[in-house]
């Protein structure tokens, strides 16, 4: 069974001045609503994930009317910004588990059908619509994912786990989730702190941001078509394959290049380029590994309709017997639907073998990669220098000409330095 409770977005400060001001005239108000049980407005309920997407959904339809319509009938009025909080029990007796806690970003009235119908997402919605301008300089792929968080004003959950890969870039008006991706490639190659090539997803969970390893398996759970599969579906496509890649330095020359042969036999060839980082002090990433990490492969695809399990979420593993599909299965995508007392669900799955075969690639050394020593340092340097100057000789006080004469000089001995390094 599902328990769905609702709370009104803060006020802001006009508008508790205003609710104070009705209170202290005796005037009629309406206090905001707050933890409100909307469980028996709500005729159904679609909760859903999907790996491309970095927030969960929420979409639920109350039953509506107006009271001109219907006097005896008591409106819901559930705003947009309003907060969501979803929780599931096994049974009337059971501890309640959330399962879901967002806001309202979207809402329909349909008078025909007497409904309105709502879209809720989960706080990572923030992170994905949200950008930053950040610079990572020698720390920790979970200090960098706290960093973002901040900027954006979420919780990182207090027991995320410690990523150790030490990463230096800068964020230049990225999304959020962008940067997060950027992270997990770096973490994905790195041959220090992650030698099994653990791969990692960001998942909200009670409100808060933490991080997941990506196909941790659901334990103690078999879907099955003898108790829960309905259906089933299987594809292969090679759609998103990349069988070669060439790796480029700072002034494009092509230094390496990885081919997978086989493929490039079966399927043709399907090229993509990997610009090398150069070597920067504490960071543990290889460029090799990276390149290597975008060559893709065949990809496998299938699909279940089945009863519905709460932990069947994008980002876990679940095993399948079934006859079609046999074997441990990453989720990509999932769909859960409630309707009276029935819960189904939908999820995209991607096979994971237990032997991954591990394919040969072909390696070519071509030439010593060369980097442009700090040029974008160099230049942001100069560039504050002449703003700082524009700035005094705009300043209008009367030793405006000494204070120029001094930036000059400062902004000559400044590029004498910079271009001494090239």
């Amino acid at each position: 069974m599902l328990i769905c409770k609702y709370t009104d977005p803060p006020l802001t400060q006009k508008e508790q001045e205003e609710l104070q001001q009705k209170k202290n005239n005796n005037v009629a108000y309406a206090e905001p609503l707050s933890d409100f049980d909307i469980t028996n407005f709500v005729t159904k309920w679609t909760w859903s994930g999907d790996s491309e997407q970095a927030a969960r959904k929420l979409d639920f339809e109350i039953v509506y009317n107006t009271v001109d319509k219907d006097s005896a009938f008591t409106a819901l009025n559930l705003k947009v910004g309003g907060f969501i909080y979803l929780s599931y029990a096994e049974t009337e007796e059971s501890e309640p588990v959330e399962i879901f806690q967002g806001r309202i970003f979207y809402r329909k009235r349909n008078s025909n059908t007497f409904t309105f119908s709502f879209t809720c997402y989960d706080y990572m919605v923030y992170l994905a619509k949200s950008k930053v301008q950040m610079l990572f300089d020698g720390i920790t792929v979970t200090d960098a994912i706290k960093q973002v968080c901040t900027e954006i004003g979420i919780n990182v959950s207090a027991n995320i786990p410690q990523i150790n890969t030490v990463v230096s870039f800068i964020a230049d008006g990225k999304s959020c989730t962008e940067v997060f991706r950027m992270l997990f490639e770096y973490t994905k190659a790195d041959t220090t702190n992650n030698q099994n090539g653990e791969d990692y997803t960001v998942i909200c969970l009670n409100g808060d941001v933490t991080v997941i390893k990506k196909g941790e398996l659901i334990e103690n759970y078999i879907a099955t078509d003898l108790t829960d599969i309905d259906n089933s579906e299987h594809s292969e496509s090679i759609e998103s394959m990349v069988n070669r890649i060439k790796s480029v330095d700072d002034n494009g020359n092509i230094c390496q290049v990885f081919t997978n042969e086989n493929d490039v036999t079966h399927f043709g060839m399907i090229q993509d380029i990997y610009k090398m980082q150069p070597p920067k002090e504490n960071e543990t990433v290889d460029n090799i590994k990276m390149a290597k990490y975008r060559l893709k492969r065949l990809q496998d695809e299938s699909s279940i309709k089945a009863v519905g399990n709460i932990q069947c979420i994008t980002g876990y593993t679940i095993e399948v017997q079934e006859e079609q599909l046999k074997g441990k299965f990453f989720i990509k995508s999932d769909t859960h639907n409630f309707s009276g007392n029935v819960h189904t669900m939908d999820l995209t799955l991607e096979y994971i073998p237990d032997n991954p075969q591990i394919p040969e690639i072909e390696q070519q050394d071509i030439a010593v990669p060369v980097y442009v020593k700090k040029a974008l340092v160099a230049v942001m340097e100069v560039s504050k220098l002449i703003k700082d100057y524009l700035q005094v000789l705009m300043l209008g006080v009367e030793l405006q000409w000494i204070m120029g004469e001094m930036g000059a000089l400062k902004l000559l001995e400044k590029w004498e330095a910079i271009t001494a390094h090239f």
